[in-house]
């Protein structure tokens, strides 16, 4: 028991780190293209390379809080059908939708490692700006999808015995 405890506490760490790191890198991206708009203002030409940074940035800090937003019941959420029905409904549907959310990331993170397997054996790049391994751009994905998916499982256990917790969501 108390090492699943240690591993539960890991992940809860993790989730959470990488929601902070998502944050801080939304901050940069305001940081950095404020200072774009600056040079481009004050000197006629702005940092070329923060556009396609902010475009890597985005994707990143999007992957990376994902987790934590799920979690926290923080999305976007369409419930207009859901808040209607019974509780004993609402709590089996929710735990489908849940299950079926975890069954749908883990079919993505399984896609999308192998296609990042590919791109690294292949020695795929990005040409733009920089110039880049396309395996480290695809590689976040299997990481978000992977997370999000042990997210969805935790939801549907969380509605499976203790409903009473989240239907106040």
């Amino acid at each position: 028991m108390a090492f699943f405890r240690v591993v539960a506490k890991l992940y809860n760490g993790l989730i959470i780190w990488l929601a902070v790191i998502g944050g801080a890198i939304f901050g940069l991206m305001a940081f950095f293209i404020g200072a774009d708009v600056l040079m481009r203002n004050l000197t006629g030409s702005g940092l070329a390379w923060v556009i396609e940074l902010t475009e890597y940035a985005m994707y990143v800090a999007t992957i990376f809080a994902a987790p934590w937003v799920l979690r926290e019941g923080a999305h976007v959420s369409v419930d207009v059908v859901t808040a209607n029905l019974p509780p004993n409904t609402r709590r089996w549907v929710a735990v489908f939708t849940n299950l079926l959310g975890s069954a749908i990331c883990f079919t993505i993170f399984y896609y999308s490692l192998l296609s990042t397997w590919t791109a690294y054996v292949r020695g795929n790049q990005i040409y733009k700006t920089f110039t880049i391994p396309e395996w480290w751009v695809n590689g976040f994905v299997p990481l978000g999808m992977l997370l999000v998916g042990i997210e969805f499982l935790l939801l549907a256990k969380v509605w499976l015995v203790h409903p009473a917790t989240l239907s106040a969501r």
